[in-house]
């Protein structure tokens, strides 16, 4: 019985330094979008991608398609997923198409 308690409070303390090492990892500039926050990133990064997010006829230029090649799948989650992505008035459908049309796929 001793031994299932030490084992169980050994995974607690663990799991929370696990915890606390992610969290100063985010802090430090490593989430997982690197030094930027998926919303940082939808909003200064990918920026020149508004209006290719919103319309298919909208050319993609090379300042939207060149950070694809550097966002890595689950920052590209981790934005598509953000709240600023949610309240941008991008349609997520037209959005998702970006990367293909830049040719650069995931």
């Amino acid at each position: 019985m001793k031994l299932t308690m030490m084992l169980k409070k050994l995974f607690c303390l663990v799991l929370v330094m696990a915890i606390v090492a992610r969290a100063r990892a985010e802090a430090d500039g490593h989430g997982v979008c690197g030094k930027y926050s998926p919303d940082r990133m939808l909003t200064h990064v990918l920026r020149h991608c508004a209006k290719p997010a919103k319309d298919l006829k909208a050319p993609v230029t090379p300042k939207c398609c060149d950070p694809f090649s550097k966002i890595s799948e689950k920052c590209f989650n981790a934005i598509i997923n953000s709240d600023t992505w949610k309240h941008s008035g991008i349609n997520p459908k037209i959005a998702l198409t970006i990367p293909k049309r830049c040719h650069y796929h995931h």
